[in-house]
């Protein structure tokens, strides 16, 4: 398979806060949808977010948005959508809890690998209430993973890969604790 360039497609990256900790998501966004797809995405990125607002603790907040057309690295502020805010209480264990990422991951029609991760969100096994064990949460088990993948699979505009494909998002999520901030705590 062919390589992109990071710039191939334009970007809206969302940068975000919880538990102490500061993340930022990406996401793309098809060629040649201009300032039309920026305000979707900006729409699609709020909705997918309130669907897991019953996971997403308390202190989740976003600081700001920054987009890049298709072909450009210049990054310009952009707005952000009407988020909620989480209602998941903030664990007894911040520090261990603020380091585990919740991935959303799907293959685009071309074959390309995306993945979006969200911090933030009571996904950890002990906090999930799961009915496995196995660090990852289905559509299944979790009714607000299943209305997020739902969002990410349905609504305009799509999500696209590296290579400007429509990306389907897989019914799960994987959970696991990120091993930079791992490191990061243990120094």
């Amino acid at each position: 398979m062919a390589d992109f360039a990071p710039n191939f497609t334009a970007r809206y990256k969302l940068r975000y806060s919880s538990l102490n900790l500061v993340h930022t998501m990406q996401w793309r966004i098809a060629r040649g949808s201009g300032a039309t797809g920026l305000s979707n995405m900006i729409l699609k990125v709020a909705a997918f977010l309130n669907n897991v607002v019953s996971l997403r603790f308390t202190d989740w907040t976003a600081l700001s948005a920054t987009y890049a057309a298709e072909d450009s690295d210049i990054f310009l502020p952009a707005g952000i959508g009407a988020i909620s805010a989480g209602v998941a209480v903030i664990p007894l264990f911040p520090l261990s809890e603020s380091i585990v990422s919740t991935g959303f991951v799907g293959r685009s029609l071309l074959g390309q690998k995306a993945r979006v991760f969200v911090y933030g969100m009571q996904t950890s096994p002990i906090l999930a209430e799961a009915t496995t064990d196995n660090f990852r949460l289905t559509n299944a088990e979790q009714a607000a993973i299943a209305a997020a993948v739902g969002t990410l699979n349905s609504s305009s505009p799509s999500v696209v890969g590296s290579d400007n494909a429509v990306v389907t998002w897989y019914p799960y999520a994987n959970v696991k604790f990120n091993d930079y901030w791992l490191r990061r705590i243990r120094s």
